[in-house]
């Protein structure tokens, strides 16, 4: 892991990233994009308990977007998993699913950035090590982004179709929900409170999860990023933790907010 790190900051600084970078440590996507010609790379590590027992570690997830335009990009989304202790297997490791994501934010005001994302997860992983579902899901959604002087607010609402593993080929229209505040304490520490869950009957379940954490901007067009969570329902994750590293190359386009 060292080893990786030190690698990619050697990109880094050859690259020479500048200022303005999009940070994911919250799950609430924002209406901002990176800028035609420009790239945002995220590399997390995640970690989550489920059901008092199920342990879920994420490393590395990865994130990659690139800039189509001044307000669009596409976005490429993996992550490598290890799981013990779940109801299918006692442990086991293996790559996840790919999430494929195009987002376009035409409307800007005084009152903020509107835009809207799809997206879909192809059923690369393994569903038979529970490492994914074997079914290929959907998401529509709407996202609303305003920068204030003093703080930051994203708002998203849409709907996901998601692969019933119990009834294959069959996909249920699931409503999602997230909003996060972000507040500037300091010029290199900023502090976020989020919420965010999705409402389903069946096998998905009704999911609420309260995140909070801090992005510490470090040098230009680098960020790292540390937060935690709490499930408020029985269907949601008990607890999970998060450590994100972002940057920004900057080759074109600048990334701007209305």
């Amino acid at each position: 892991m060292r080893n990786v790190v030190i690698l990619l900051s050697a990109v880094l600084l050859l690259f020479g990233p500048t200022v303005c970078i999009a940070s994911h440590t919250f799950e609430t996507e924002h209406a901002d994009a990176p800028g035609r010609g420009n790239m945002i790379m995220v590399m997390e590590a995640e970690m989550a308990q489920d059901g008092g027992r199920e342990k879920e570690l994420g490393l590395p997830v990865l994130e990659f977007v690139y800039g189509l335009g001044k307000w669009t990009s596409f976005e490429i989304d993996w992550e490598y998993d290890f799981i013990s202790h779940s109801d299918e297997v006692h442990g086991t490791s293996g790559s996840g699913d790919v999430e494929l994501k195009f987002k376009h934010s035409p409307f800007h005001f005084d009152y903020g950035d509107i835009g809207a994302q799809v997206g879909v997860k192809l059923p690369t992983a393994k569903d038979d090590k529970d490492l994914g579902t074997g079914e290929t899901d959907f998401e529509l959604l709407l996202i609303h982004s305003y920068h204030g002087e003093k703080f930051a607010t994203h708002l998203n609402a849409g709907v996901d179709f998601l692969g019933n593993p119990e009834h294959r080929s069959s996909h249920e229209a699931v409503f999602t929900y997230s909003a996060v505040a972000v507040f500037p304490l300091h010029e290199r520490v900023e502090w976020f409170a989020e919420i965010e869950g999705r409402t389903a009957k069946s096998v998905f379940g009704t999911e609420s999860l309260l995140r909070s954490g801090f992005i510490f901007p470090i040098a230009r067009g680098l960020e790292v990023g540390l937060g935690g969570g709490v499930g408020l329902t029985n269907d949601t994750e008990d607890w999970e933790a998060k450590l994100g590293i972002y940057w920004t190359w900057e080759r074109g386009e600048e990334m701007e907010h209305h």
